[in-house]
């Protein structure tokens, strides 16, 4: 039993890392295709304000698109992980459905309020652009049901693949927005149109892939209980996503009402830690479906959870080192020596620790929701967010540095929190091995970088044998439980039981 075990334990290790490998691709194609796109849209537009006008409008849909779904993507990814035959039987119907109407009734709400931010921002062609961009949110709706359809199924290569087509079609939408108008409308309606279009292709795409590999059942009955069920389960995650994702920006909207110049070293130090969060982004979506499948064996969970975070930490903790230690000198590499301040640096230093945070309650959530519990990701979240909307209009109005640490502290408190609820769910995880044993390759990297900033010419040799220690004792800590365990060690267990 114990062989079987141990082997089983290195297959999950295997997966975590092929498919985390293939999100984090994913996702870094994603980004890297919307900064080529908002590239080639500013050089062909060549107006700053009409590049400004256009972020505008594809701000307040991205925003929008935050409350779609209201959970039944989640639940859907639930279920095709525990109950494969129920969701392809009835659950998929149901979720299709339930986000679809959700989807309308979103785009309905943007389309009344279309008249209302158009004034507000004194855009008159942002009215026409947000009616055009309600449709899509529909069409969006159905895209996001076939992808979770595939991250419940654990073919995270299809769900990855999905990502970039939409982000494809949806940047080539915004390009030919500018460069092939349609009849005498305006820029902005022009990019909405081409976008929708681009979203109209994608969901042909995927509803063709859905039916192709899962056979749903598309017509049947529709059971409002069970769908009500359905939307039970997610709407934690729902909204804890939501409560969230609205933090950054309403961290900028505060400090840019103080200092316009501490919003743009701001920006910088979220572009810079916004690529380190990409690593626990992409164990959330796979980490769900992962502790899913094994959500009648506790143990097995509990297990499966730990190494989630064991891995997403040996990724995190020498990332979130590098950038405390060197924040200057990347952010000068990046954006210029004008932006490298000891302000900025504060930033990237608060922000990088505030991801770290993030990451303990964003991934102990999705854990908690594989095994049906989706309640403590939403209070998790609850509390980051009741520190940056209670104190920072308050006490850090004119303090930008403040604020951030405001930020970054309750990110603090949730992770606190996050840990408690493990124990309230009767969960814990083994933390020695998720948090404590990632810590010494980065703290043996930090070191010797420390000690070589003081050598002078001998500081590359140093940083040589910093990656040296922190590639070499991450594998000797993962090697250990096979060497503390060989195969005669093995027959003799077997031949115990």
């Amino acid at each position: 039993m114990r062989r079987i075990r141990l082997a089983s334990l290195s297959d999950h290790q295997r997966f975590l890392l092929r498919n985390v490998s293939i999100i984090v691709l994913g996702l870094f194609i994603n980004q890297l295709l919307q900064t080529v796109g908002s590239i080639v849209l500013a050089r062909v537009l060549h107006d700053p304000a009409a590049f400004g006008e256009v972020n505008l409008l594809l701000q307040i849909f991205g925003m929008v698109t935050l409350f779609l779904n209201v959970g039944f993507n989640s639940t859907l990814v639930y279920t095709f992980s525990t109950n494969a035959k129920e969701a392809v039987e009835t659950k998929f119907r149901l979720a299709l459905l339930g986000s679809t109407f959700f989807g309308i009734v979103v785009s309905l709400v943007l389309a009344c309020l279309a008249p209302l931010l158009a004034s507000a921002y004194k855009l008159p062609a942002l009215n026409g652009a947000l009616l055009m961009s309600s449709v899509m949110l529909v069409m969006n709706s159905i895209i996001n049901m076939g992808v979770s359809s595939f991250s419940g199924n654990r073919d995270f290569g299809t769900q990855a693949f999905f990502m970039v087509i939409t982000t494809i079609f949806s940047t080539l939408g915004m390009v030919l927005g500018v460069l092939w108008p349609v009849g005498g409308h305006t820029l902005l309606w022009n990019v909405s149109f081409w976008m929708g279009a681009g979203s109209a292709v994608t969901v042909a795409f995927i509803c063709w892939k859905v039916h192709k590999v899962h056979r749903p059942k598309w017509l049947g009955s529709v059971s409002l209980p069970e769908a009500w069920r359905m939307m039970k389960f997610g709407v934690p995650l729902w909204a804890g996503n939501i409560a969230k994702a609205f933090q950054q920006p309403f961290l900028v909207m505060v400090i840019g009402s103080s200092s316009v110049i501490a919003v743009g070293h701001l920006a910088n130090a979220l572009r810079i830690t916004g690529f380190i969060g990409i690593v626990t982004w992409a164990f959330m979506i796979v980490t769900f479906p992962f502790v899913a499948e094994s959500s009648r064996d506790p143990e097995e969970s509990k297990r499966r959870g730990t190494l989630c975070i064991r891995y997403n930490n040996l990724i995190l903790y020498p990332l979130t080192l590098l950038i405390c230690l060197y924040p200057n000198q990347i952010n000068g590499f990046l954006f210029g020596d004008g932006y490298a301040t000891e302000e900025s640096a504060m930033y990237i230093r608060l922000l990088a620790l505030g991801v770290f945070f993030s990451s303990v309650g964003r991934l102990g959530g999705n854990i908690l929701a594989g095994i049906g519990r989706t309640k403590a990701n939403f209070w998790v979240m609850i509390v980051a967010g009741v520190f940056v909307v209670a104190l920072v209009p308050f006490l850090a109005a004119s303090s930008p540095v403040l604020a951030v640490w405001i930020y970054t502290g309750g990110w603090a408190a949730s992770a606190v929190s996050m840990i408690w609820f493990f124990y309230l769910e009767s969960f814990p995880l083994n933390w020695w091995k998720a948090y404590g044993e990632p810590l010494i390759p980065s703290i043996a990297m930090g070191v010797l970088l420390l000690v070589g900033s003081f050598t002078g010419m001998l500081f590359p040799l140093f940083i040589v044998l910093a990656l040296i220690s922190l590639i070499g004792l991450s594998l000797y800590i993962e090697g250990k439980p096979a060497r503390g365990a060989g195969p005669l060690q093995f027959h003799r267990d077997a031949r115990s039981e």
